[in-house]
């Protein structure tokens, strides 16, 4: 644990007394008491030494001596694959020689209580496209311009690919497409970071389908999740009552679960949400879900996973990247948590204050206790990244810096009452960078907020993307980094520029005491300032100028958001609130069928598209030159 930190502001801080014991008490499940000092805790975790480690890592395959607590008699080392490597015993040394190949592995020692998980792994993540355009979009955002069921499909996500590759976009992202609870539309906060939403299924590309998708009738540029979104399950569900009486599809089906069976275990879960409710510490012994609804959601992941393996495949085949979006954590009735209770505290995680949220953040998402973690070879983790990298080419980890230190703030405790509970950050990376490896995709870490400079260094050690957001400022971006106009915890371009986002925190209560007209005398200075740096007149010409000036720059990928192409001030997501306001739900003003036939926006992306192509030719020409 950190008990003293540096805020964004560079001001050091420190943890009190009692938000110490009340962090103490949720990572260990002790009760304190206010007589034993604070200090006298904290020693006692440290002293915690285990006989060897539950994790170690093998950079490149090169393992290091491996220090036990006490001198063994006998030990071995499993490779993922059967293989055995012998260990030579040293007093409480263990020398394996190496390299190993790369993978999970089993250290073995005796008197161990668990074998010891051994990660062999690339020291650099898969390497990132160069200089290339990225569009993005949610996909509940998506529509037609017919046919409309109320919300996205996995198909208008192919469509969005489809007009990146005619403007020169080599990489297509989207906000998280995880299971979510019918009435819980965050991406954010999802059912498991280990199955995929099937509210997004296209059913008319379902083997089999027969029926028609329903068609909305309500407002076009808001998702109804009561509504539209409970006839797109109902139009599954009626579709997988209707396969079963198809042997050919039910074969498939089956051939999945035989395959995958952890989506057996996870349908099972979700068809028991459905019949006691998604609290599943209130549910009775033994209890099961009807079989139609486990066979509901078993269908669901299994057209899922077709539609997103034939997208992926797709995209890779063409020269194009699907940009998926790792949460941090899981909603805290979903399956993750419900398949591993014991590895979660009573605390959620969020963030410290910082310039954009004054009050901190408490993302309502359950903790993952280091320790316990690490006594599995941290699986839970190991299953979401390879989840994601199965379909996506490339991959955002959101919060990247919960990986070197995670902000707690426990049970009933305010976000600002929280404390740094530091990670295995070696362990976690090693993770990305062999499952990074393993599937040939390339990963962004965000690096959004108060980033301790351990994260920084090692985002540059394994080869990982940061992230720059244009509309903090005007920085030149990295060779290493991605840089966005804006991400969907900030107010789209136009809302920006308009402060109608200072006015909606007037509203939430944020701005006190005239702080609003003071933001609002800065940020028109700002656009002030950037229309005379940039020789531009109004919001459409400098935003244009700021996306060109993104094209031309070294960073690796530039991304476009469709919504700031036509000046939506409408946001995805307002942080801090749920529903307070409709988040998750804006759909996007223009169809896609129709962005495809706008001759402007074409023209422009088509531009950025070849400002990037220049930006690496460049880049290339002074490589060759250096060499």
């Amino acid at each position: 644990m950190l008990t003293e930190w540096v805020d964004v502001w560079k001001k050091p801080q420190q943890v009190s007394d009692d938000h110490l014991i009340a962090t103490i008490e949720a990572l260990t499940g002790r009760d304190l008491g206010r007589e034993e000092r604070i200090k006298g805790a904290i020693l006692d975790l440290t002293n915690d030494r285990p006989l060897v480690e539950p994790v170690l890592v093998a950079w490149d395959g090169h393992l290091d001596p491996v220090e036990t607590a006490y001198p063994v008699s006998s030990a071995s080392l499993v490779t993922e694959s059967g293989n055995e490597v012998p260990v030579a015993i040293d007093g409480n040394r263990l020398l394996i020689e190496g390299p190993l190949p790369l993978g999970y592995h089993e250290l073995h020692v005796s008197r161990a209580e668990h074998p010891t998980t051994v990660i062999s792994a690339p020291v650099r993540a898969h390497e990132a496209p160069l200089s290339a355009l990225g569009v993005s979009a949610p996909v509940y955002a998506m529509r037609s311009a017919e046919a409309d069921s109320g919300v996205g499909t996995y198909s208008h996500l192919e469509q969005l690919a489809d007009l990146g590759l005619v403007t020169g976009a080599a990489v297509v992202g989207t906000l998280p497409i995880v299971a979510t609870f019918p009435d819980q539309p965050s991406p954010y906060a999802p059912a498991s970071r280990r199955a995929w939403n099937e509210l997004f299924i296209d059913l008319t590309r379902a083997p089999g389908w027969t029926g028609e998708v329903p068609r909305y009738s309500g407002d076009p540029l808001w998702v109804d999740y009561d509504g539209a979104a409970a006839d797109v399950r109902s139009a599954l569900a009626g579709y997988t009552a209707s396969v079963a009486e198809m042997p050919q599809i039910m074969s498939q089906i089956e051939a999945f679960g035989a395959a995958n069976p952890e989506m057996v275990r996870y349908a099972g879960f979700r068809a028991t949400c459905d019949r006691y409710g998604r609290n599943w510490r209130a549910w009775p012994d033994g209890a099961k879900g009807y079989p139609d609804r486990f066979q509901y959601h078993l269908t669901a992941q299994w057209l899922a996973t077709e539609q997103l393996i034939d997208l992926g495949e797709c995209l890779t085949d063409r020269g194009q990247y699907l940009y998926l979006d790792l949460p941090i954590g899981c909603h805290p009735d979903g399956y993750d948590i419900w398949d591993q209770p014991d590895l979660y505290a009573p605390a959620s995680v969020g963030a410290p204050p910082d310039s954009l949220f004054l009050g901190g953040q408490e993302w309502g998402l359950p903790a993952i206790i280091p320790a316990n973690a690490r006594r599995n070879g941290h699986v839970t983790f190991r299953k979401a990244v390879r989840h994601q990298l199965s379909v996506a080419g490339l991959l955002r980890i959101d919060h990247i810096m919960g990986l070197h230190r995670a902000w707690w703030v426990p049970r009933g405790l305010k976000a600002t009452d929280g404390a740094y509970v530091l990670q295995p950050t070696d362990e976690m990376f090693a993770i990305i960078c062999l499952e990074s490896h393993r599937a040939g995709a390339a990963v962004i870490g965000e690096n959004l907020g108060t980033v301790p400079v351990e994260i920084s260094e090692a985002l540059e050690t394994h080869g990982l993307l940061g992230m720059k957001v244009a509309q903090d400022g005007l920085v030149e971006p990295g060779p290493d980094e991605l840089i966005a106009l804006s991400t969907h915890d900030s107010p789209p371009f136009a809302a920006w520029w308009k402060c109608t986002d200072i006015d909606d925190g007037e509203d939430l209560g944020v701005y006190a005491d005239g702080r609003g007209d003071i933001a609002r005398q800065d940020r028109n200075e700002t656009t002030d300032y950037l229309q005379e740096l940039l020789s531009t007149d109004g919001l459409e010409e400098t935003r244009d100028a700021i996306l060109e000036w993104m094209a031309r720059s070294e960073a690796a990928i530039a991304v476009a958001n469709l919504d700031d192409l036509w000046a939506e001030d409408r946001r995805q997501n307002v942080p801090g609130t749920d529903t307070e306001r409709p988040n998750w739900r804006a759909r996007h003003r223009i169809p896609l069928d129709e962005v495809a036939r706008d001759h402007r926006i074409l023209a422009f992306l088509e531009r950025l598209g070849e400002l990037r192509k220049e930006t690496q030719d460049g880049s290339t020409e002074s490589n060759t030159d250096n060499g």
